[in-house]
């Protein structure tokens, strides 16, 4: 049972770094044939991290805190952004706390005059955004994990720190193409759906679709490792540490699920944590002791998953602004237009003038 447990754990391991469709690969590197049937059994879901800088996109953080009369919901920041976030998080110790992660093409900053405008309207108080610059990506490790009843140990705190790991940049001049980049949006808003679906979407033949996922999304870079979810995922959390510190970073790595760093401007660092129910005291502690310990201040805000779109909304790349001619088609006119045009919507849905 023991190499059984140490078996599934490699194969969990190496899907974070390799993804879950090269099959021959998942056997020859854990000894387990029946890798398919696993993946199946224990309904493992994985999702590609998308390489922001290779893709010219920037991340920002985004820290936003609405007003008492506020009526907007995470989704909302969806349609009033046009599609450029890939989260949208509400806190649930201060609901009045919104956390966004937008994406924009690179070198551009003109989304801020939405949260501008949304000040000007009185639906936000203040707002604080932060640019990525660096990242690094963790894999879950689940060695304190129950495949049997599929939840953590209560005791599963690490010993020692995780290391980062991150698929090389191969792209050696190369350039996404309108494909590569529809076909890694897709599949970021349905790890599930087929080859041939996406295909029908796009014009191509799922054989194609396969070509360009793993031709040119993972073999040149375009994703830098994959998440994969065993189990109940409760709630995320969002740590933001005002400091910069390699030690910090190593201790909180013993958190099995915290997921990724971003290190930002502003010499700060967000930290992304994922966790089920029974483990969320224990993480507040354990972050609580090493700030005594090495004496940095932070920002904590939690987002359940359940009920869906309450605190946490997902999305996928804005795939949908990229052009055939490879390049991301936005204006500050046109934003702004979106901007009004869904504000007034959103009004209306809320019975305000």
């Amino acid at each position: 049972m023991l190499a059984d447990r140490r078996r599934l754990q490699d194969l969990l391991h190496y899907i974070q770094r390799f993804g879950e469709h090269n099959i021959s690969l998942l056997k020859q590197l854990t000894g387990i044939e029946n890798v398919e049937e696993i993946i199946k059994g224990l309904n493992i879901l994985v999702g590609p991290s998308p390489r922001f800088s290779r893709l010219d996109l920037s991340l920002f953080h985004t820290v936003i805190r609405l007003s008492r009369r506020s009526f907007l919901r995470p989704v909302d920041f969806y349609y009033l952004l046009d599609g450029f976030i890939t989260a949208a998080l509400r806190d649930s110790l201060s609901p009045n706390t919104v956390l966004l992660s937008v994406v924009f093409p690179y070198d551009k900053w003109f989304f801020v005059q939405v949260f501008d405008r949304l000040e000007e309207v009185g639906l936000v108080e203040d707002y604080r955004v932060f640019r990525e610059y660096r990242r690094e990506i963790f894999p879950i490790d689940f060695s304190t994990f129950d495949f049997d009843g599929l939840k953590f140990s209560d005791d599963f705190i690490l010993n020692s720190p995780r290391f980062s790991f991150q698929l090389p940049d191969l792209a050696d001049g190369f350039k996404p193409d309108w494909y590569d980049v529809v076909i890694l949006g897709k599949r970021q808003e349905d790890p599930l759906r087929s080859w041939d679906d996406i295909g029908r979407d796009i014009g191509l033949s799922g054989n194609d679709v396969l070509f360009h996922y793993f031709d040119h999304v993972v073999g040149r870079g375009l994703v830098d490792a994959f998440y994969a979810y065993v189990g109940r995922v409760d709630f995320r959390i969002s740590l933001l540490v005002h400091d910069v510190n390699d030690e910090i970073v190593r201790e909180l790595t013993r958190i099995p699920t915290l997921l990724r760093v971003s290190y930002l401007h502003n010499d700060k660092m967000y930290f992304y944590i994922i966790g089920q129910d029974h483990m969320f005291v224990k993480i507040t502690e354990f972050i609580n002791t090493l700030s005594n310990n090495y004496g940095f201040a932070y920002d904590l805000y939690l987002h359940p998953i359940t009920p869906s779109m309450n605190f946490s909304v997902a999305s996928s790349i804005p795939y949908e602004h990229f052009s055939k001619e490879g390049k991301w088609i936005i204006s500050e006119e046109e934003l702004l237009n979106v901007f009004e045009k869904e504000l007034a919507r959103i009004k209306k849905e809320n019975n305000v003038k």
